[in-house]
């Protein structure tokens, strides 16, 4: 076994309970396996029960209110980041289901526990302070209403008495969420909100922890020492009045000894708690673990945040710097992860590129649930019947080696068939290849090399340099032609475009000895922006035009857009202009029309970035060259990575 330690037992502080690994998933239910039930659905069932069965120890969900009372029915998604809400674990038949759930995941020998955040009364915080506190982007703010002891006391006495419910039920566990500020618990901690002149707020650290405190011991009362609580806190914090330091989160383990199980060390921000490529550090937060592991006290000690190589995780475990590994967006790229790592076969890992699109496809998407690299996610229940069984070997040609294609090739050949793949050009990745050279795009490129890597490993044949044509694939006698040659850049009709200073996109990362010290992208979606990006990174002074009235309208707004935004307003010599329509292009200028304004932005270097056009016609071309046709990926409508792998995968 090449991960002793990360599959070690470990023995859960004062419980009795022996976790069987060391192995978490934190809260991350994906709302496509659940329905307008008002139960936990098959679907979900089996979702998590997959989990237990395939190595984590301890799973946690998120299915219903710290109030335990049902959703009140909307029109609107009652949804919050990813997350399912708002069961009636009161109503029987909810329960009946609940107790399927659990009986399920403890099949495997797995823990379950679910995620809550204690809640105030509508009107009342902790303290006279902002109803929610987030470091930024809070669109409504209000005063609420100190709340009275007896309404902490009574809160407890609500959320002791779900956490009851659940146990009876089946569960082994609570997860109190007490990070970013964000839930009652987690504004009790901080000096920020919590400012309280009774003993339980103010400057002491010990006023602050005595509610969640309070809270965790008449949790333990009602169900028992063998109840876990896990509690989620912030591990440091320099946010201003609300500073939180390594020697806080040392005392506050301290104080915890005897009521809490677990402790999660979370960052201060809740998108910075998401880390993506733009967080150079592959694991920002480890630090803190270390930290907590200082105080030497009964309760494990968990890590999350960007743990998905396993060799660092057993490192981390063997040197005592955490107890448990959590991960969330690890086991939606691979829900087999810890069978994997028990057969030896990491190298099967999919890499996780931190699009977040598993929490929202886009700011104008309805909720569901999709991973870029896992063409499985929530459809693996439904695979038996999606699926045909094979009944005869198939000649198979591929055209194109972009993702599409490559991840058709793939799975056709581990089908049976015999496949042969075109690529016109020299090497493998298509637009993945341009799309990972930016230095913040380093999970794009780790899961490039992955795929490509992977189609060579697999076995089929492999064409490079070679431009498939038409009567190249009729004379081959092919059954089946599937046709991935994916898409063009595509030309708006802007007068002036054909200047000899105006590049596309892709040019722009392959020649970038050809772009000026001023340069203007037009387009302000996600390649336009992270185009921009890369340039100014290189020292470039660069603007970014958009018509529409924000950037990056189609690009995940849960933990992503914040943190690209974050980005480019620390950037220096990075403008952008929105509502900005452009006219004309001049030799060294671009015309423009803001507002009803006329504006003329110089640049050496104007950089087209409006999106991609697919290449229907030209995939047509194939259409009677062998028996079975197809087209998928970007040759059939330009999208996104995950349309492209689920088009590979499924035809």
């Amino acid at each position: 076994m090449k991960y002793p330690n990360l599959f070690s037992p470990v023995r859960l502080g004062n419980t009795g309970i022996i976790l069987k690994n060391r192995l978490e998933i934190g809260p991350s239910t994906p709302v496509f396996i659940q329905g307008p039930e008002s139960y936990p659905s098959e679907r979900m069932i089996r979702y998590y029960a997959n989990l237990a069965k395939n190595g984590a120890s301890l799973i946690t969900v998120h299915i219903c209110k710290s109030d335990g009372s049902p959703a009140k029915p909307t029109t609107e998604n009652n949804v919050i980041s990813g997350h399912m809400m708002g069961m009636d674990i009161f109503d029987t038949k909810c329960a009946h289901y609940m107790t399927h759930l659990a009986e399920a995941v403890h099949f495997h020998n797995s823990r379950l526990i679910v995620r809550m955040s204690c809640a105030a009364p509508e009107g009342y915080d902790i303290a006279n302070i902002l109803s929610r506190y987030i470091p930024h982007n809070i669109i409504e703010r209000h005063m609420n209403k100190e709340m009275s002891k007896e309404m902490l006391l009574e809160c407890a006495k609500e959320t002791t008495a779900v956490c009851k419910r659940l146990q009876e039920c089946g569960f082994d566990g609570v997860f109190l969420h007490a990070s970013y500020e964000l839930s009652l618990i987690g504004r009790c901690l901080s000096k920020k909100t919590n400012i309280r002149k009774d003993e339980f707020g103010g400057e002491k650290l010990e006023n602050r922890c005595r509610f969640p405190l309070y809270l965790c011991k008449e949790i333990k009362k009602a169900c028992g020492n063998d109840f876990i609580i896990e509690m989620s806190i912030t591990g440091y914090s320099e946010i201003e009045n609300g500073e939180w330091s390594l020697d806080d989160t040392i005392k506050f383990m301290e104080l915890a000894d005897g009521y809490i199980d677990i402790v999660q060390l979370r960052c201060d921000e809740i998108d910075h708690a998401h880390p993506t490529g733009y967080e150079p550090q592959k694991r920002p937060f480890t630090y803190m673990a270390i930290a907590a592991k200082k105080a030497n006290t009964s309760a494990l000690v968990s890590t999350i945040g960007g743990n998905f190589t396993p060799e660092d995780s057993e490192k981390i475990i063997s040197e005592g710097k955490a107890d448990l590994i959590g991960m969330a967006r690890g086991w939606i790229s691979n829900p087999e992860y810890g069978q994997l790592l028990l057969e030896n076969k990491e190298d099967e890992l999919i890499p996780c590129i931190r699009c977040n699109k598993c929490i929202l496809a886009s700011n104008n998407s309805t909720f569901a649930s999709v991973c870029s690299v896992n063409p499985r996610y929530c459809i693996n229940d439904r695979l038996d019947y999606l699926i045909s069984p094979i009944k005869r070997k198939k000649k198979v040609a591929v055209i194109g080696g972009g993702p599409a294609g490559i991840e058709a090739a793939i799975c056709a050949f581990k089908r049976g068939h015999e496949v042969v793949l075109y690529e016109k050009n020299n090497r493998l990745g298509g637009q993945l290849r341009i799309a990972g050279i930016a230095d913040f795009k380093w999970p794009l490129k780790n899961y490039t090399d992955y795929l490509v890597n992977k189609a060579y490993q697999t076995g089929f044949t492999i064409h490079l340099n070679t431009a498939a044509t038409h009567n190249l694939i009729e004379k081959e006698n092919y059954d089946v032609v599937i046709v991935a040659i994916g898409a063009k850049p595509l030309i708006p009709p802007i007068e002036g475009i054909e200047q000899s200073n105006v590049l596309f996109t892709d040019d722009a990362y392959l020649h970038e000895d050809k772009i000026g010290n001023e340069v203007i992208i037009i387009g302000g979606g996600e390649v336009g922006v992270e185009t921009a990006l890369h340039l100014n990174g290189h020292g470039k002074k660069t603007t970014v035009i958009e018509k529409q009235s924000m950037l990056m309208p189609d690009t995940s707004f849960e933990h992503y857009y914040y943190l690209v935004e974050c980005e480019w307003e620390k950037r220096k010599n990075f403008t952008i202009h929105v509502d900005t329509k452009v006219e004309k292009i001049e030799e060294n200028s671009v015309i423009c029309e803001k507002k009803g304004k006329k504006l003329k932005i110089s640049a050496d270097t104007i950089i087209i970035s409006s999106g991609y056009v697919a290449k229907t016609e030209e995939a047509f071309q194939f259409a009677k060259s062998a028996p079975q046709y197809f087209y998928i990926g970007d040759c059939q409508k330009a999208r996104s990575l995950q349309s492209a792998i689920r088009d590979g995968f499924s035809i």
